[in-house]
């Protein structure tokens, strides 16, 4: 991607740098997501990431979009290809995840004037993402580091915006919020077994957990 492509980098969604909780929803059936995108708004997550590796994704993505009121922001993860970002955009999604950097999916992203947010986890990954227009920077696999490894890469990269995705406890979210992170992307430890039948319940308790504890992190570091 060459200068004019970063110059047009496209902010973070508000819905994600107001709650910091980016919600992924995964599985083998998606029958269930509009549910638990309902689910997770009223409870106050509005920034929710469907991913293409969950069968009849693209189709979830716009059956979920036009449930949801505008204020919600769904976007599509597991992204990596400019094909299947034009099929996602197409489907509604407002913003693109992917796993790792790849230049023609965020090339493709930038073009259409959405965030997205590849993967990444050495410095040299990281750099490489925000030069060529990453909205925030996914730090993946979050779990193979720490937020102390967050609060390392910052200190030379203070202005990159960093998004620790991958085996993130609920109780650890304020660590990583403290260590600089503009929020988190929850998958597992979230969603639970919500897509395989489990208790709606208990789903709305670990969102409203998840989204506290992000604004007593915020609050602690004022």
């Amino acid at each position: 991607m060459n200068e004019a492509a970063r110059s047009r980098r496209v902010e973070p969604s508000p819905q994600l740098v107001e709650t910091g909780v980016m919600a992924i929803l995964r599985g083998t059936s998606t029958e269930r997501f509009n549910d638990i995108c309902h689910v997770l708004v009223d409870a106050g997550i509005t920034c929710l990431e469907i991913t293409l590796s969950s069968l009849g994704a693209v189709d979830a993505i716009t059956s979920v979009r036009s449930e949801l009121p505008s204020t919600v922001d769904v976007g599509a993860g597991t992204v990596t290809t400019a094909d299947e970002v034009r099929k996602v955009l197409d489907a509604g999604a407002g913003f693109i995840v992917s796993p790792s950097v790849e230049l023609d999916v965020m090339g493709a992203a930038v073009d259409a004037g959405v965030p997205v947010y590849p993967g990444a986890l050495t410095p040299t990954e990281i750099i490489r993402a925000w030069r060529a227009g990453a909205s925030a920077v996914k730090l993946f696999p979050a779990s193979a580091v720490g937020p102390s490894y967050l609060k390392d890469v910052s200190g030379p990269c203070p202005d990159i915006r960093l998004m620790p995705t991958g085996g993130i406890a609920l109780d650890c979210i304020g660590d990583w919020i403290r260590a600089g992170a503009l929020g988190v992307g929850l998958g597992g430890s979230l969603q639970g077994d919500a897509a395989d039948g489990g208790d709606l319940a208990a789903l709305a308790e670990r969102a409203e957990k998840a989204v506290g504890q992000v604004r007593q992190a915020r609050r602690d570091s004022e």
